[in-house]
């Protein structure tokens, strides 16, 4: 709706508040005179009157005419009977690409898309850069602003630019997913919504553009990720280790097409980090038990991502596989020198790691302290929960 909505709007605020305002309506009267027959027109009926009043109100409606023309009009019923335009197929594509807008940084680009593009709130953007939620907050705030005041109108760019936000749009997708399959907030381990979303959008650039062999493999690697998502908790919501999984249980179907994308990624000059990535899930993914996995392959696919994309969470991705591979004494001391360099202290799952790599070594003492500290960076109850049964059983 608001991608829609921002379409025919062309102000963020405005597309944002008219959304907003819609969807009151609809749980105001709805009760009393039921769902209509088509809810997505009833939405947008409403969201593009609301948009309309606003503008005038703005008194910038001269200005604004020509954008909230209609082309293609529909009759529907709604609050009265009005012309809306349906929605495109490109929508959500248009929308995402629009929070990576160039007159932002990168990191604003990406918490902007979150926040619009997906659906993520304020504070599980925030736990997923590590910061406050109101120091997001006003990151959000100042990224509208600037987007408000640059004088680009906001209209799906040509398709140069959209390739060079490409890389931007990726990222932004895989950090919704990640924060999705593992929650940033909450009581839950996922949020299903979210994770659904982001795999949403990576189909959708996927589609439009078919050729682009990152597009390709940030799908596989989602895909790989999801297929095992029903394995990750118990009947009760247990947290589940990668070693304890019932691989049996994963997800066959999609598997397949997740190493379909990622063996397209595979087959270009040059590999970029997607591919890396989704070659990492691929290994997980072939290896009939976690005792079969080659640890060797997996190091070696670690080393050259981080050698094109340098990242604290990637790095402790590689001493994890190093500690399977070498030892776990080779793991802990890769992973002290990983965490020394900063960028860690409030990830839970690198404490966890640490706890994991302490335990295999017997150093039951000081891996109660390293559960107890990831109980304490934990962003979920599902985690908090997890990470305290472990201290307590060392």
């Amino acid at each position: 709706m608001l991608a829609a909505t921002l379409r025919l709007a062309r102000d963020l605020d405005i597309a944002e508040e008219a959304t907003a305002d819609a969807f009151l309506l609809a749980l105001q009267t709805w009760p009393d005179t039921g769902v209509p027959e088509s809810v997505e027109a009833w939405l947008l009926t409403v969201a593009r009157r609301r948009a309309v009043d606003r503008i005038r109100r703005a008194a910038v409606l001269r200005n604004r005419l020509t954008a909230l023309a209609v082309t293609q009009a529909t009759v529907v019923e709604g609050p009265e009977n009005e012309l809306i335009e349906p929605v495109v197929q490109d929508d959500d594509l248009r929308l995402v690409v629009l929070c990576c807008h160039p007159a932002l940084t990168t990191e604003a680009q990406v918490a902007l898309m979150l926040r619009i593009g997906c659906g993520a709130t304020t504070s599980t953007i925030a736990a997923g850069f590590l910061v406050s939620e109101s120091t997001m907050a006003a990151r959000l705030t100042r990224a509208k602003k600037r987007i408000a005041v640059s004088g680009v109108d906001l209209d799906l760019p040509d398709d140069l630019a959209v390739d060079d936000r490409m890389p931007v749009v990726r990222r932004a997708v895989q950090l919704a997913y990640s924060l999705g399959h593992t929650a940033a907030s909450g009581s839950q381990l996922r949020d299903d919504e979210l994770a659904d979303r982001a795999l949403h959008l990576a189909r959708s650039l996927n589609r439009a553009r078919p050729m682009d062999r990152e597009n390709a493999a940030l799908l596989g690697l989602l895909l790989f990720s999801q297929a095992r998502a029903g394995s990750r908790v118990t009947a009760n919501g247990v947290q589940v280790l990668l070693e304890d999984v019932d691989r049996n249980s994963w997800n066959r179907e999609m598997t397949a097409e997740a190493q379909r994308c990622t063996t397209f990624a595979a087959g270009g000059a040059t590999s970029g980090p997607f591919a890396r990535q989704a070659a990492i899930a691929a290994e997980h993914a072939r290896a009939p038990s976690f005792e079969a996995t080659d640890w060797s392959r997996i190091v070696e696919l670690y080393g050259d991502l981080l050698e094109l994309e340098p990242s604290p969470v990637m790095a402790l991705g590689r001493c994890q596989a190093l500690s399977y591979l070498h030892g776990p004494a080779v793991g802990l001391a890769d992973l002290d020198e990983v965490m020394a360099l900063g960028g860690l202290e409030k990830y839970c799952y690198a404490h966890a790691a640490r706890a994991q790599l302490l335990d295999r070594l017997g150093r039951t003492h000081e891996a109660r302290r390293a559960w107890v500290r990831a109980a304490s960076t934990a962003r979920t109850d599902a985690e908090r929960e997890y990470f305290g049964s472990r201290a307590s059983s060392v």
